[in-house]
């Protein structure tokens, strides 16, 4: 899938617009302060997959000689990774509920979990080929300069992300706030009306841009998010893995989740070659 990049900018919108804000009233309080942040996003940009910079974003360390051979023998039945093309092994504790993801076609990261689900014969190996298949499609995103210069750029955006996700955890909790997001636009009705009639034109551009961005960046969002499954299916598909998938998604209902649970408990049943699709499905769906 060549067209990914469409669907990413349109995800970028709300955050771009955000962020410009942000730098305008920075560049109004200090020039020197805004050149030495710029400064340091280059510098972040061109050393992104340097040793340190891994560790920074994905909090990895070079895999041990015991879990490199153990991620490598598990992604055997993925041809483009074989021999000369085998990836350097990285173990991330930051992945951000994924488990695995491939910040360049030749370093991996996987999680301690993923790793001891494939060392405790708990994960299938192709089971675990898809996995790193889908992060080894979506590496071209990962890679991708301009991908990572708009995050850099988008970095105010990304703290409010972060402390929204903190505050979406009370308000689910909070039956009064989710209605209150629901009826937003009753809200944003009465405040264009109401800037009509008053002739606060600037106003009423701030309401629209504002109604807007409320349901644009959910849905971009969304849409983006299924094109980067879309990525990584069609690399797992390219790699021979597509009934691998297809089985691990079925496998991603209770029933596989009770025999995850059996398994667990007596993992002496687990058959490397052919078990662990429910575990997969798990792995799957958070790695998407």
């Amino acid at each position: 899938m060549s067209g990914w990049r469409g669907s990413w900018a349109m995800a970028q919108i709300t955050g771009m617009v955000f962020s410009t804000l942000v730098w305008v009233v920075v560049a109004g309080l200090s020039i020197p302060a805004l050149a030495l942040i710029l400064a340091a996003g280059v510098a972040a940009i061109a050393a992104r997959n340097s040793r340190a910079m891994l560790w920074w974003r994905y909090g990895a360390m070079p895999a041990t000689d015991f879990q490199r051979g153990a991620i490598l023998s598990a992604t055997v039945p993925i041809p483009s990774l074989r021999g000369r093309h085998q990836p350097s092994i990285w173990i991330g504790r930051r992945l951000a509920g994924t488990q695995a993801v491939m910040p360049t076609p030749t370093d991996l990261v996987v999680s301690p979990e993923l790793v001891s689900q494939v060392v405790n014969g708990h994960l299938a190996n192709r089971h675990a080929s898809v996995v790193v298949s889908q992060a080894l499609g979506q590496s071209q995103v990962h890679d991708s300069t301009l991908v990572n210069s708009v995050d850099a750029y988008c970095l105010p955006w990304r703290v409010v992300q972060v402390l929204t996700g903190v505050a979406g955890k009370v308000a689910r909790r909070n039956p009064i706030i989710g209605f209150s997001w629901k009826i937003r636009w009753i809200v944003f009705g009465v405040a264009a009306v109401d800037s009509c009639f008053n002739g606060r034109w600037v106003a009423l551009m701030g309401v629209v841009l504002i109604a807007g961005l409320s349901w644009s960046t959910g849905h971009f969002q969304n849409t983006w998010l299924r094109t980067l499954h879309d990525l990584g299916a069609e690399r797992a598909d390219s790699e021979g893995l597509g009934p691998d998938l297809a089985e691990i998604t079925r496998h991603g209902d209770g029933s596989a989740l009770r025999l995850r649970t059996a398994q667990s408990a007596a993992p002496h049943h687990t058959d490397r070659t052919t078990g662990g699709g429910d575990s997969a499905a798990r792995w799957v769906s958070r790695t998407n």
